[in-house]
């Protein structure tokens, strides 16, 4: 495989986007990638560093967003978390880890226009899951009850991905249900 792998596109630098530029490799990845987590795109980052340092402050972009992060996400979490208070001057409120309770009397006390819950799926150092039927529903009761997408759920699948779930679709797949964790 590696031989005609190298016959068909050669041995040169083989990377991201960002290094070896935007091959047609990486939009069958992106759709393959798609596809596994059911949903209708995906965008490759250079690592998942970037992509929690572009997604979290491109999603809270003013200071009326509030983002509630788990005390044990992953550091790369608490980077795009700590970008998006010092840019847009978004409002970071920290609860205890995989505590859906706390969370949700947070985020029901909170004076935010907008709300984000970010959190890990799988946290890398315990092996623990995210409460992900709790938050889900925190975060469907609180849209309700504002009658508006008011909370948004951001979800880092970097650790259950190819891991967990139905032929490695993540944690979210295998919390929520096949092909359930799209728009939830």
């Amino acid at each position: 495989a590696a031989a005609r792998a190298a016959l068909a596109h050669g041995s040169g630098p083989r990377s991201s986007a960002l290094v070896c530029g935007y091959t047609p490799a990486h939009s069958r990845l992106e759709r393959s990638l798609a596809k596994l987590k059911g949903t209708e795109e995906c965008v490759l980052f250079s690592s998942g560093y970037a992509a929690n340092c572009g997604v979290v402050p491109a999603l809270c972009d003013d200071a009326s967003c509030e983002i509630f992060s788990d005390e044990l996400n992953h550091a790369s979490i608490v980077d795009g978390c700590a970008l998006a208070a010092k840019r847009w001057g978004a409002k970071v409120t920290v609860y205890r880890h995989r505590d859906a309770t706390q969370l949700a009397t947070m985020v029901r006390a909170s004076g935010a226009n907008r709300v984000m819950i970010v959190t890990d799926t799988l946290f890398s150092m315990d092996g623990d899951f995210a409460p992900l039927r709790d938050i889900v529903a925190l975060k469907r009761a609180e849209n309700a009850r504002c009658g508006r997408a008011r909370v948004l759920l951001c979800v880092d699948e970097a650790h259950a991905t190819l891991v967990c779930g139905h032929r490695g679709s993540g944690a979210a797949s295998m919390l929520l249900g096949q092909n359930q964790n799209q728009n939830q």
